[in-house]
């Protein structure tokens, strides 16, 4: 028998990841989904897919074998209390998409026991994500199997303890609005010197992931990619000076830093 999976928040992420368990080959029926957001036209183009819109978080979560939380962190608080009267929810499986909400959190707010915990990213929304998933004891291996699927469908599963999940976000989950203003301030630097066509952006991105496909299919370290491309005395060589010298490294190391920081305060650590 299929699994019903419910969804509370309908956004980006929650789209990415019911575009992969629906789109896969013996996947998941639109039928088999159970879906509510606070914003009814999120749900609509599901709706006239066959999936079940619900009329609130409750009714998602007496309706599921499944119950995906994809709401922000600070609407968690709100959720635990809409949620924790729910009877049989200590039958379900809780699956959370939030950051800095831990299992223990989810569990003792909802009186529940099987929780999977999972940091998804963007790239999920083009079939090239990578979630990083812990669970608690409590969660079956067919029941964490399942939830791995879905995962998978579109991108890259790691298997984490719980205890490396806030400082993983900073590398993971947040590190694609790095990437995306590492492009950007290519795309500046373009501009500052008169390029302005539309091929720049197009271009500027084939870079990064030609680069990145290098390093992951070659077997050189980054530092060696790095000294492929910089030539002695060379242009790149110029480059990579004025870099470290403004200490690249070190902002991004403070900026991730800064990320698990937040990670912990919404954890309530």
């Amino acid at each position: 028998m299929a699994r019903k999976i419910g969804f509370i928040g309908v956004g980006n992420m929650a789209g990415a990841i019911i575009g992969g368990i629906t789109s896969t080959e013996g996947g998941v029926s639109y039928a088999d989904l159970v879906l509510y957001d606070c914003l009814p036209e999120k749900c609509e183009p599901y709706a006239a897919l066959g999936a079940h819109i619900a009329i609130n978080e409750c009714d998602v979560a007496l309706l599921s074998d499944v119950v995906v939380l994809a709401i922000k962190p600070q609407g968690f608080p709100a959720l635990f209390e809409t949620l924790a009267h729910v009877q049989n929810l200590d039958r379900k499986l809780i699956v959370t998409i939030a950051a800095g909400i831990t299992v223990e959190s989810i569990s003792s707010a909802l009186h529940t026991s099987s929780v999977v915990r999972v940091l998804p990213n963007t790239p999920m929304l083009i079939g090239q994500g990578v979630s990083v998933i812990c669970r608690n004891n409590a969660v079956s291996a067919d029941d964490f199997a399942f939830v791995v699927s879905m995962f998978e469908a579109s991108g890259r599963v790691v298997l984490i303890d719980e205890s490396e999940m806030n400082r993983i976000i900073s590398v993971t989950s947040s590190s694609p609005a790095y990437v995306f203003a590492f492009i950007k301030a290519i795309c500046d630097g373009a501009a500052a010197q008169g390029l302005t066509g539309e091929h720049i952006l197009p271009a500027v991105c084939d870079v990064v992931i030609g680069s990145a496909m290098l390093l992951k299919q070659g077997s050189k370290t980054p530092e060696e990619q790095i000294s492929v491309v910089t030539s002695k005395g060379g242009t790149t060589e110029r480059a990579m000076a004025v870099l470290e010298e403004d200490d690249l490294y070190g902002m991004l190391e403070k900026a991730m830093k800064a990320c698990t920081r937040r990670a912990e305060e919404l954890s309530g650590n």
